[in-house]
This record gives C-alpha cells, structure tokens and sequence, in this order.
C-alpha cells in the first residue's frame, strides 16, 4: 500500500525536465518585437479600468483618492511583474505560470495553475465582451437588448442572465478567429485598437483639463472621505485593472528575443497603463464631485454633465475600442496555455496541434473560443465578474515562490546571461552557417544549434582549462545548463564570498518557505476579518498580529543567509527573497478578500480539470513516458525538489514532438 501512495506522490511532485535545445525551439512563429508585446499587454490591461472601475471606486470606495489606490495597486502589481520578467528571461515558453511551476514546484501545482489561467482568461474575455455588449445597448438607449427579448426570447433562471447577449457571442466569436489567423495579425489588430485608445485617453486628460474644479478634491469631505481604509479597500479593486500583463509571458515562444524583450515589454506595461490609470481618474474626479459621477460609462457621461456631448461620444467610441482590445487580450493568450499542456501530456494531445499556416494552435483556439462566447451569451455581467481574478491570483503566487525556490536551488533552470546573447548574436542576418542551423528561417520559427562552435569559442585553445568547464557533464541537470560557478572579485565580495547552495541548504529555505506560507495564509486571514478587532487594540488580535509579524521577519532571515544560485541572467527580479515574499503576502490576503461565492466556483472548475487529469494527464504525461524509459538506466535522485533530473546520456537528445 505504501508503495503506491509513494509512487503517487513522486508522480504529483515530478518536475519538467528542460534542455538547452528544447528552450530555443518551437513549433510556433517567432515574430513578436518589444512593441508586439507591449501592445498585446497594454491591449491587454488597458480597457474596463478605465472607462468603468475608475468611476465606480471613486464612487463607492476611495473619492478623489483613487489616484492613490491606482498608484498603490500598480507597486503590488509591479511586484509579481518583476517575477514574471525573471521567469521568462529564463524560460522563454508558452505557458506562463504554468510553465515556469511545472519547472519548479511539480505537475500537480502546475496543472491547477494552468487550469485556473485558463478559467480566469475564459471568464475575463467573456466579461469584456458582456460589458462592450451593454455599453453599446446603453449608448443606443436599450435598442439592442429590447429587440432580442423580443424576438428571441430571455431567460427565466436565477442560474442564467436577462436575456442571450447574441452581441456579445457573435464578438467573442470574430474575436477568436482573428486570433486563430496567427499571431502576427492578432498583434496588428491589437496594436491598432491600442492605439486609438490611447489617443482617446490623450483627448480625456487634454480636453478634460479644461474642466477641472480644485475644489471638487477639497470640498465634499476633502480628498479622503473615506479615509485611509477606502484608500485601501479601492486598491484592492483597482489591482484587478493591471490584470493582463501576464499575457506577454504566455507569449514567450514567439518572441524574436524573448529574454530581452519579455522584461522590458511587461515594465513598459505597467507603466502605460498606470499614468494613464491615474491621471484619467484624477481628471475624472476634478471635473466632477466623485459622489456625482454615473454609476455606468461615468467617462462618457461626465463630458455631457460639463456641456460637452460631443467628447461623450468621441469617449463612447475610445471605450468601445478599448473593451476590444482588453477582449482580444483576454483571449490571445488561452490557445497557448492549452497548447503548452496538452503538448505536455496533461491535457488532450490533439489541442497541441499547430497549424501549418498559421503557425497557431487553431483547435485549442476555437474550443477556447467557442466555451468564452456561449459563456457571454448566457451569463450576466455581475455572475461572471464574481468569477474573476481568483486564477491570476493563484497564479501571480505561484510565480513569486518559483522565483524565490530557484535562486536557492543547487541546479539551474533556463537560459543564462551569455547563452541569450549568443542566442542574440547567431540569429542575426549574416550569421556563420557553421555556427548555427536556422530552421525555416524566412518564417522565423527557431533557433537551434548545432554542434559546430560559436565564434567566440572558436580562438579557445584545447588547453584553456576554463573553456572545458562550462561542458563539464557533471554541471548540468535536468533544470537546465548549470553555469561556471566562478565569478569576478568585485560580484564575489558583493556576494559576500558565499558557496554555492548545496541540498541541504535548499531544503532549509524549503521548510522555512513552507512554514512562511501557512503564516501569510493566517496573517491575511487575521488582516482581512478581524481588522476591525485590530483597530479596537484587543489583546488577542494585537498578540497574534506581533507573533506573525515576528516570525516572518525571523523566517525571512532564515532564507536571505543561505547561499544563492550564481547563475547569470539576462534579467533578475531585484530584491531577493524580500519581494517575491511580499508580493506573496499581498496576494493571498487580496484571495482571501474574494468572496465565498467565487471560491466555490473556483473549487467546481478545479473539480472538473483534476477529474481530466487524473483520468487522463498523470498517465499522458511527457514527463511520466520520459520516467519510464529511463527507468532501466537512470537512477533517479531522492531528493523530492530534483525530481526532474533526468540521465546525462540522454538529457542533450532533443525533446520528441508528439
């Protein structure tokens, strides 16, 4: 009986093996610049924040103070940015989250994020597109949603919405097919789209200028009417409107150079998107009292509450634009999720097919398509807004502890520093043939080398001892290429002359990690119901705040002595352990602030996925078929967290396309 369960557990913990060859190939068309991906991520972020939550929290939550809680929600979400930039300088897959947990924490915990990002992107598309819908039937004052009640009928049930939104569906549906023609065009469409919205935004903030009363942020209780509290209570709100960054990350293998591109496409992202968040809802609440501003489109209707109507409908035609192109965000990134699971074995095989033409997985786009538009049809904007956010969350924490683990861990995963240039200097025209093997070139679509040497390694003499060491087999693992452990004296004195971590150190920042998880979980939980206990200073509140509180810090230490790996990347998140642990706590406690209505649904979804899964994913698995056909000649490792080590005979083969 033991034997089984064990067995169990080492098939839920396995983690991806990743060879140098499989990170710089790849079925998909590497055709994304830097402005590709920013556009896909401002396209992406930069729609349903602007033109309906920034007057709805000014509203109801945080009054001329929004500028804050936008400003506030932009540094947590700055936060989980600079993890995912780390994680696709080093793994440049599709998959995101998905890919980068597979790597670290195990199929299991990979499989539930990869299955909640393809909730969450189904759900934030459809919701988009229910709100484009009732923004337009707004505009033509209800023409739309009274002719189909009558002449297609609604909706009796509790369960369903008013009426089906055909708008909506038949969108989501044109929406998908673009995104089917490849991504290329997705990205032009986007780029597009962005564009005018961003112009609108300019016209809102310039012709909006004219307009503002100072008196609207010091009269009518002042800049804070609700304090402190409503400043925070808004940023968790307004965290939501920098949802969607991450599908740059989902898009690393067609990236032209995604280990420079990635990073300064998602803080270029942030960015944008958080000078435009504040300074339209700092327009927004000094043209109007914040208690005044329209419970729906109040971007629109505060220019005809100025006696302007005509920047009403230049706003209506920016805010339509700008819900396409978060629409269009919402769904880019689905077909690469699902294309990188099912290529894994975890979901079916068949939604990993790539199209010849287009160089998209066309079968995973429209199934994902297909499942959005009918949910826009028959659900109402409030049933699918409660079901949103909970995956980017989960997803969002799962990157910050990958991160965190792996500059602890004694193997390397991804691409160095030196390799992503070399990947760099190779892939330009002119490149020496013999040097590298352009597949497909005139299509862009990968890399992959051969086994002539670069030019740089070419004026190495045989006796230089340090030219062998990098090809050492004894430095590399199943993560990834492990690098020369040398460094310069200046790095080494900033490093403090620190060894390289070892087994035993890992598993120390393991069980503290482990136990800080549990302590954020409680800490949040403490913060989230019992605040008001807090500010009353009761005993027993206060005591337990001061514990957490002590043994995080305490914890926290615990961790930041122990060696890190030294391996060289093109980008790193800055701060290590510190900000990956707070943009952690910050994330559990904004779960943890979603009401109980979305976790159960959450539960339902994940009921369904870890019904595919064990039925079908644990016994598909790439990972699952590499085991046993090393099983004869590989020993494995014991260690649990290098589950992935895969034999050094085999691990320079190239990964099989299924």
């Amino acid at each position: 009986m033991r034997q089984p369960v064990k067995s169990l557990l080492r098939s839920l913990a396995r983690t991806k093996t990743l060879d140098h060859e499989s990170l710089v190939t790849t079925e998909l068309s590497r055709c994304l610049g830097v402005a590709d991906l920013t556009a896909i991520g401002v396209g992406g972020t930069l729609g349903a924040g602007i033109y309906v939550l920034a007057g709805e929290v000014a509203r109801e939550e945080a009054g001329p103070a929004i500028v804050l809680s936008f400003l506030i929600a932009a540094v947590v979400s700055m936060l989980s940015g600079l993890c995912y930039a780390e994680f696709g300088a080093r793994v440049p897959k599709a998959g995101s989250a998905y890919i980068y947990s597979y790597v670290t924490v195990g199929e299991f915990l990979a499989f539930v994020i990869g299955w909640s990002m393809i909730m969450d992107n189904i759900i934030a598309a459809a919701t988009v597109g229910k709100a484009w819908s009732q923004y337009l039937d707004s505009i033509v004052n209800g023409t739309i949603s009274t002719s189909i009640k009558a002449n297609v009928g609604s909706f009796d049930s509790p369960w369903f919405g008013d009426y089906p939104d055909i708008l909506a569906f038949a969108l989501l549906i044109v929406l998908t097919f673009i995104v089917a023609v490849g991504a290329k065009m997705s990205t032009v469409v986007m780029m597009g789209l962005t564009g005018v919205n961003l112009l609108v935004i300019v016209f809102v903030i310039v012709a909006g200028a004219f307009y503002v009363e100072g008196e609207n942020w010091t009269s009518n209780k002042g800049f804070f009417p609700y304090g402190a509290s409503g400043v925070f209570a808004g940023a968790a709100t307004c965290f939501y409107a920098y949802v969607g960054f991450d599908a740059i990350a989902t898009s690393g293998e067609e990236a032209k150079n995604p280990s420079r591109a990635i990073p300064i496409a998602i803080t270029l992202t942030l960015l944008i998107c958080m000078v435009c968040y504040i300074s339209v809802s700092a327009i927004l609440t000094l043209m109007v009292p914040y208690d005044l501003l329209s419970p729906f489109a109040p971007l629109a209707e505060v220019f005809q509450q100025r006696g302007m109507p005509a920047g009403r409908y230049i706003v209506a035609i920016g805010s339509l634009l700008g819900l396409s192109s978060a629409m269009l965000g919402s769904i880019f990134p689905l077909p690469r999720i699902i294309y990188a699971m099912a290529k894994d074995g975890l979901l079916f095989r068949f939604l990993s097919r790539v199209n010849a033409r287009t160089d998209v997985p066309v079968i995973a786009a429209v199934v994902s398509g297909i499942v959005t538009a009918i949910m826009a049809l028959i659900f109402n904007l409030e049933q699918l807004v409660e079901m949103m956010s909970i995956g980017t969350l989960l997803s969002y924490s799962l990157v910050a502890a990958s991160v965190l683990l792996l500059r602890y861990h004694p193997k390397t995963v991804g691409l160095s520093k030196d390799e992503v240039k070399e990947i760099a200097k190779l892939s330009k025209e002119g490149a020496p043939e013999e040097s590298i093997s352009l597949v497909e070139k005139s299509a862009g679509k990968y890399i992959k080398y051969t086994d002539a040497a670069a030019p740089d390694e070419a004026t190495d003499t045989p006796d230089d001892p340090a030219s062998s060491k990098p090809e050492e087999p004894s430095s590399r693992g199943g993560y990834g290429v492990l690098q020369n452990e040398t460094t310069d004296p200046t790095e080494g004195e900033k490093k403090k002359a620190r060894a390289p971590p070892t087994a035993k150190t890992y598993m120390i920042v393991v069980i503290a990690f482990t136990i800080l998880v549990v302590i954020f979980c409680s800490l949040s939980a403490l913060l989230a119901f019992g605040m008001d206990s807090i500010s009353r200073i009761e005993w027993w509140s206060i005591t337990l705040l001061c514990l957490f509180l002590a043994a995080i810090v305490c914890l926290t230490v615990v961790i930041e002595t122990q060696p890190q790996n030294r391996m060289e990347l093109y980008f790193k998140t800055p701060f290590v352990p510190f900000l990956p642990l707070v943009a952690l706590l910050c994330n559990t406690y904004l779960m943890l602030k979603l009401s109980g209505a979305t976790w159960a649904r959450l539960i339902i979804w994940l009921v369904v996925g870890l019904s595919i899964y064990f039925a079908y994913g644990i016994r598909h698995s790439v990972e699952n078929q590499k085991r046993k056909e090393d099983a004869p000649s590989t020993t494995m490792s014991e260690d649990p967290h290098t589950e992935g080590a895969v034999d050094e005979s085999k691990e320079d083969e190239p990964t099989k396309e299924q």
